[in-house]
């Protein structure tokens, strides 16, 4: 016996999470359609791969070489470079990190765009792709290169080939368009902005037909930032001074050419500010020479005119071992009044407002801790003109290093002046011993002490000057022999593959999103349709049972269930005639009213091809129509409109003989009609007359089938309760609305009609999945 089933949930089931099952459905009923989308979605892929240019990422390895910091010794000659190495000495406490952001700057890819002429880019079309054909471009692009930075955006030219030679050529500057036609080259063409000179490339490969090449001109400072930003320069390791250079191309030729002049851009700057402090260090040096030598003659010309105006030809042997004996304070003196002498040079240096922004030399200084914060404000001097020339003046890292150059070089002018008093003590310290040892020689004739302090002065400047030009030498030899700060030890080279388009998950993609996509429309359209496709769906959203389906008939005539008849539908209306024998399991159950939510769902088909499956087991049965608003019996049955139930319930006259008709589809079969549609209906299927029409009717009939009005439209049908065993509630498949059977719920739930089932009309058994379908081992006659 088939029961109702007992649903507890009360939530929403048009509302769950999508399951397995109905993924499953939606695919292998929409197969084709997930097929077309695969195929659909595979050739946008490949028509997206054969759009685009394979894209390689083109690297280099460089190793930094790090300076050598030289040590001054106070007690030999210097050794090779010392004075430059003071100066200098700030490129080696550089970082890593410092290095990787000068390559990455505006100025050093600025100089490598210029050098290559890259500002000036062409592309030329083969098939659905653009390719850049550098270096050898079909034509020429040339620019005045003064003139190039004034371009406000970027210059656009298309060279389209038209007849005999000639080309179309159309251009854009900002949103001026402009057009023209050339007939011979080379040419120039004026633009919004600046003249475009156009030649064509001898040396490009020749060409069967001339194609269309797009020309663009950019600013190089805005290119600059864009291939800066393009460009990856990290270290391999913390623990090494080798970084790589990476950059992203479609022509390997292009990407190696500016790596590697952006390696030489990085040399040439580096070898420039090491030429800078060689070469402040020869003027400073040369300055200090050219006076000296001016002191030293004329010192040199005064012990001559001694000799000359005393007649000394010889020093006397106690002047010599008197010389002997002062020698070690003599030295010290000599040594402490070139110190003295460098330091005041250098504070001289400092305090002229004309060097504020040079680089300040330490030559010669032995005061360790001057020497240090000298090297320090030298180094937080190029700092701050790499700054200057790589950002604007409002840079914060720019103000705060000239706030530290200011603080710096008072410091510098504090450490001089504390050591030139230092320096002076030690000096007039030294005179005093030489005032000591003075009063010893007071016997050495007057010529030979005045001769003895004319060679004094004349020793101090001779060592200063030999000093200096040693330092001239070492310079000179710091300026020949520069080398490069970057070593390459890896050329620019492209990887094995490219690394975009990626095809093989391009192509992995699409078919992925060609799966997706018509899975999401499916179910979406299932979640967010109205009416129910399905019996499942029937079932899954019902409280009443299904107890029975009805499939979509192929034919026009309205009676399915004839003799021998063993097609789908006739079949389909046995097992309903099969269940319904489970539910009407006693004798006094006889009377079947169908209805539905609104008009069309198949309730009166149903109702005439039940009844005449019904008649074919030899039982007497009657239909009767009691949708007296819009009465269709009569209609479907192509049978004269004749009294019936309301003419009954009006007329007392009439008896049920009088409304009884054949149907002439089966001797077993009999029709009322609903008659004359009155003016009230609800009222009229009040009337008692029809309590006994019913009783009368259960006694001459094995069942009673009542074709009544839509529940959705009329309450008609809630009034016919009282005389009703079995309610057929019919909802048709792709018609019946969701919210009808939330209605039906609620019918269900209040108990408004007896005993209630549900029928699922117009089931297309095409779409059925399972099983062996309906009409299995039967051949229609």
């Amino acid at each position: 016996m088939v029961e109702h089933k007992d649903v507890s949930s009360d939530l929403e089931k048009e509302e769950e999470l999508i399951n397995v099952k109905d993924l499953i459905t939606i695919f292998t009923k929409n197969w084709k359609w997930f097929a077309l989308s695969v195929i659909l979605f595979l050739g946008f892929g490949m028509y997206y791969l054969a759009t685009k240019n394979s894209i390689y990422a083109v690297d280099a390895l460089v190793l930094l070489k790090e300076d050598d910091k030289k040590s001054a010794s106070s007690s030999s000659m210097m050794s090779l470079l010392s004075g430059i190495g003071d100066l200098g000495s700030m490129m080696g406490t550089n970082s890593i990190d410092n290095e990787i952001v000068v390559f990455k700057t505006q100025k050093i890819m600025k100089k490598s765009i210029l050098d290559l002429n890259l500002y000036i880019t062409s592309r030329v079309h083969e098939g659905l792709k653009t390719i850049n054909p550098y270096p050898l471009a079909p034509f020429n692009i040339t620019v005045n290169p003064l003139q190039v930075d004034t371009i406000q955006s970027t210059i656009k030219l298309t060279l389209k080939p038209v007849k005999n030679g000639a080309y179309k050529i159309k251009g854009q500057y900002k949103k001026i368009k402009f057009e023209t036609v050339v007939d011979h080259f080379p040419t120039t063409i004026q633009t919004p902005s600046i003249d475009v000179h156009i030649e064509k490339n001898p040396y490009a490969p020749e060409e069967k037909e001339p194609k269309i090449v797009d020309v663009s001109i950019y600013n190089p400072n805005i290119l600059a930032v864009l291939l800066s930003k393009n460009m990856v320069v990290k270290t391999t390791s913390k623990k090494t001074t080798i970084i790589r250079l990476s950059t992203e191309t479609d022509n390997v030729e292009w990407a190696q050419d500016l790596l590697n002049k952006v390696i030489e851009t990085f040399n040439w700057d580096a070898i420039e500010d090491k030429k800078m402090i060689s070469t402040l260090t020869a003027q400073f040096v040369n300055e200090r020479l050219d006076s000296l030598e001016k002191e030293l003659m004329f010192v040199e010309r005064q012990i001559e005119k001694y000799k000359q105006d005393n007649n000394l030809t010889d020093i006397s042997s106690e002047a010599k071992l008197f010389l002997e004996q002062m020698g070690e304070s003599e030295k010290m003196r000599i040594e402490t009044q070139i110190q003295l002498n460098m330091i005041q040079y250098i504070e001289s240096y400092v305090k002229d407002a004309q060097n504020q922004n040079k680089l300040i030399p330490s030559i010669g200084i032995e005061d360790k801790g001057l020497v240090m914060v000298i090297a320090k404000y030298n180094e937080t001097l190029a700092e701050h003109n790499r700054l200057e020339n790589t950002s604007t003046i409002s840079n914060p890292a720019l103000q705060l290093t000239n706030n530290q150059l200011v603080s710096m070089r008072q410091n510098i002018l504090e450490n001089i002046n504390n050591l030139v008093g230092s320096m002076q003590v030690r000096i007039d310290d030294l005179k005093k011993q030489d005032a000591v040892m003075n009063l010893r020689i007071r016997a050495i004739p007057r010529q030979e002490r005045e001769f003895i302090e004319i060679r004094r002065q004349q020793g101090i400047k001779a060592t200063l000057y030999s000093y200096l030009l040693q330092k001239r030498e070492e310079t000179s030899l710091s300026l020949a022999s520069t080398t490069d700060k970057a070593k390459i030890i890896d050329e620019p080279m492209p990887g094995i593959d490219p690394i975009a388009p990626q095809k093989s998950i391009i192509l992995l993609v699409v078919t992925c999103l060609g799966m997706i996509f018509p899975l999401v429309f499916f179910y979406l359209k299932k979640i967010l349709k109205t009416v129910v496709d399905s019996k499942e769906e029937l079932e899954s959203l019902s409280k009443v049972e299904v107890i029975g389906e009805i499939c979509r008939k192929d034919i026009a005539d309205q009676i399915v269930v004839k003799a021998n008849e063993t097609d789908s539908s006739a079949e389909l209306f046995r097992l309903l005639r099969t269940n319904l024998s489970f539910v009407l399991n006693d004798e006094s159950q006889k009377v079947i009213i169908t209805t539905s939510t609104i008009s069309g769902e198949g309730k009166t088909y149903i109702s005439i091809n039940l009844a005449t499956s019904l008649a074919f087991l030899n039982k007497k049965i009657l239909v009767v129509g009691l949708d007296i608003r819009n009465p269709r019996l009569g209609d479907y049955l192509e049978m004269p409109t004749g009294k019936g139930v309301t003419n009954y319930l009006i007329d007392d006259k009439l008896t049920a003989a009088d409304i009884i008709q054949h149907s002439g589809i089966h001797p077993n079969l009999d029709i009322i009609q609903a008659g004359t549609i009155p003016p009230n209906p609800s009222e009229l299927l009040m009337n008692p007359r029809l309590d006994d029409l019913f009783t009368h009717l259960r006694s001459r009939y094995d069942y009673i089938i009542v074709d009544t009005a839509p529940v959705g439209l009329v309450s008609d049908t809630f009034s016919l309760n009282r005389i009703t065993d079995v309610c057929l509630y019919i909802a048709r498949i792709g018609m019946t609305h969701r919210e009808s059977i939330r209605y039906l719920n609620s019918i269900h739930d209040r108990g408004r009609l007896k005993r209630l089932y549900l029928i699922a009309n117009d089931i297309d058994l095409k779409e059925k999945n399972g099983g062996y379908g309906y009409g299995y081992g039967y051949k229609k006659k």
